[in-house]
C-alpha cells in the first residue's frame, strides 16, 4: 500500500463492515470521548517539569519537547504554578490565616505565567491536536500549598474556611473561563474527595460534601463546553462520593491496590475512563509487561470509550526505551 498522511490515509478496520479512516488526534480523542467508533484507543503519559520556577517560554518548550519526543495524542499540560499562599501564612492555625486569601486577577504571576504557556503550545502544536489543562480543586490550592499537615487546622476553621475557599473557587472559575478562550480542549481537575479517612490525604463523608464538592463541582461548572477529566486521587477511593460531579472523562488509578479496576468502573459509570497503566511501575516494566497492561485495559472495557494512560503522574526518570514502546505499541492495536 503507498503511504500517505495519518490524516488521509485508509486503514483496513472493520466496524461491522465498514471500513474506518485513520484519525488526527482531536478526532480520535472526541470519538473516544463521546463513545464513537476509534481506529484505535488514544493514549497518553506525563511526568511534572519542575517548572514553577521557570518562565513561560522555557515551560512551553518542556511540554513541546515531550510531545515531539513521543507524538502523544493528547497533550495534559502540567501547572507547577500553584496559587499562591498569602504572604506571612506558614500555617492553618489560626482564622486569621484564611482571611489572607482573596479573589485574584488573572494578571498574577500565577495564573499569567501558565496562560501563557498554553497559548504558546496552542500555537506550537496547531488545532488538532488536543491539550488538557491541568487545574486542582480549590480545597487543594489552599491546603496542598501550605501543606497537607495543615488539613486539620483548615477544618477547623469552619466558616474562615469556607470564606477562603469561596475566593479561591472564584479565580479559579475566572482562569477556567480564560482558558477556554484561549481554545484549550479540556482541563483535567485532580480532586482529593474520594479518599477515606486513614489514608493519607483522607477527609470523612462530611468533610466532603461541606469543604470540596460544592466548589469543585462549580469549577467544573465553569468548564462546561470543554471536555472534563475528573481526576479522583488517590487510593482505596470511594467512587460513590463522586458519582455526581459533571465531567465527560472519568481518570482513576485503577492499578493502586484498594481501587476499582476498569472493568469495576465500566459497571458504575457509561463516561468515558482514562487509565489502564500503572504509573508506580511504568519505569521498571519490561516490554512486555507493558503489552500486557495495555491488552489487559482493552480486554476489560475494550476500545471504545477508554484513553490509555497512567493513573497519575509518571515517575520523571521513566525511560525513553519505555516510553517509546508504549508508543509504538498503541499504533499496533
Amino acid at each position: 500500500m503507498t503511504q500517505v498522511s495519518n490524516r488521509n490515509k485508509a486503514v483496513l478496520l472493520s466496524n461491522q463492515g465498514n471500513y474506518l479512516r485513520a484519525m488526527n488526534k482531536k478526532e480520535r480523542f472526541l470519538a473516544a470521548v463521546h463513545g464513537r467508533e476509534v481506529d484505535r484507543p488514544p493514549v497518553t503519559s506525563w511526568v511534572h517539569f519542575l517548572s514553577d520556577h521557570l518562565d513561560s517560554e522555557r515551560t512551553a518548550d518542556l511540554h513541546h519537547q515531550f510531545m515531539l519526543a513521543y507524538d502523544w495524542d493528547i497533550l495534559k499540560v502540567m501547572n507547577d504554578y500553584r496559587y499562591p499562599v498569602p504572604e506571612g501564612v506558614s500555617t492553618l492555625a489560626s482564622p486569621d490565616s484564611l482571611a489572607s486569601y482573596r479573589k485574584l486577577g488573572l494578571d498574577h504571576p500565577a495564573f499569567a505565567v501558565q496562560l501563557d504557556v498554553l497559548a504558546r503550545l496552542r500555537s506550537l502544536l496547531g488545532p488538532d491536536t488536543p491539550m488538557l489543562e491541568t487545574v486542582f480543586e480549590p480545597y487543594q490550592q489552599i491546603v496542598r500549598n501550605v501543606g497537607f499537615s495543615e488539613a486539620e487546622n483548615f477544618f477547623g476553621q469552619g466558616q474562615a474556611a469556607l470564606d477562603a475557599i469561596e475566593e479561591v473557587t472564584e479565580t479559579t472559575c475566572d482562569y477556567i473561563r480564560k482558558v477556554k478562550q484561549l481554545g484549550v480542549d479540556g482541563v483535567f481537575l485532580s480532586i482529593n474527595g474520594a479518599i477515606p479517612v486513614g489514608r493519607p490525604r483522607g477527609v470523612s463523608p462530611e468533610r466532603h460534601e461541606v469543604f470540596q464538592k460544592p466548589f469543585a463541582k462549580r469549577v467544573l461548572e465553569a468548564a462546561e463546553g470543554m471536555v472534563r477529566v475528573l481526576h479522583v486521587h488517590g487510593d482505596h477511593l470511594q467512587m460513590d462520593r463522586v458519582r455526581d460531579y459533571p465531567c465527560e472523562v472519568l481518570s482513576v488509578s485503577d492499578r493502586l491496590p484498594g481501587n476499582p479496576s476498569l472493568s469495576d468502573l465500566r459497571g458504575q459509570t457509561d463516561k468515558c475512563l482514562m487509565g489502564g497503566l500503572d504509573e508506580t511501575r511504568i519505569q521498571e516494566r519490561s516490554l512486555p509487561e507493558i503489552a500486557a497492561e495495555v491488552d489487559d485495559a482493552i480486554r476489560q472495557v475494550g476500545r471504545q470509550k477508554l484513553i490509555l494512560g497512567p493513573g497519575c503522574t509518571i515517575p520523571s526518570f521513566t525511560s525513553q526505551r519505555n516510553l517509546d514502546y508504549l508508543r509504538s505499541y498503541t499504533r499496533t492495536l
